[in-house]
C-alpha cells in the first residue's frame, strides 16, 4: 500500500513539474526582452564588449526561434557568429557561441 501511494504522489509532483515547464515556456518576445537587458558583458575586451552590444540590438542580429513544448531555442547569428540560447521556466542561458 505504501508503494502504491509513493507512486502515486511521485506521479503527481512529476504532472505538477511539466505542467508548471509547459505554462512558463519563454516566448519570442520574452526573448528579446532579455537578450536586450541581459547581451551585453560587464567585463572583457573592447571586442567583446562591441560584440555584446552588437547582439543585443534587435536591428542589428536575427533569431531563429522555435518552441518546444518544455523549453525554447533561439539561434542568434551576427554575421556569421552563431549563438545558441535555450530558455526554461523563463530563465535563458547561452549553451554554445561559434
Amino acid at each position: 500500500m505504501k508503494t502504491v501511494i509513493r507512486a502515486a504522489i511521485g506521479a503527481l509532483v512529476i504532472a505538477v513539474v511539466v505542467l508548471a515547464l509547459v505554462l512558463s515556456c519563454p516566448d519570442e518576445a520574452n526573448f528579446k526582452r532579455w537578450a536586450k537587458r541581459s547581451l551585453k558583458p560587464e567585463s572583457g575586451s573592447a571586442t567583446e564588449k562591441a560584440k555584446g552590444q552588437a547582439l543585443s540590438t534587435e536591428a542589428r542580429w536575427t533569431a531563429d526561434y522555435e518552441s518546444h513544448v518544455l523549453w525554447a531555442t533561439v539561434d542568434a547569428y551576427q554575421g556569421t557568429t552563431k549563438q545558441r540560447f535555450v530558455g526554461i521556466a523563463g530563465t535563458w542561458f547561452r549553451v554554445s557561441a561559434d
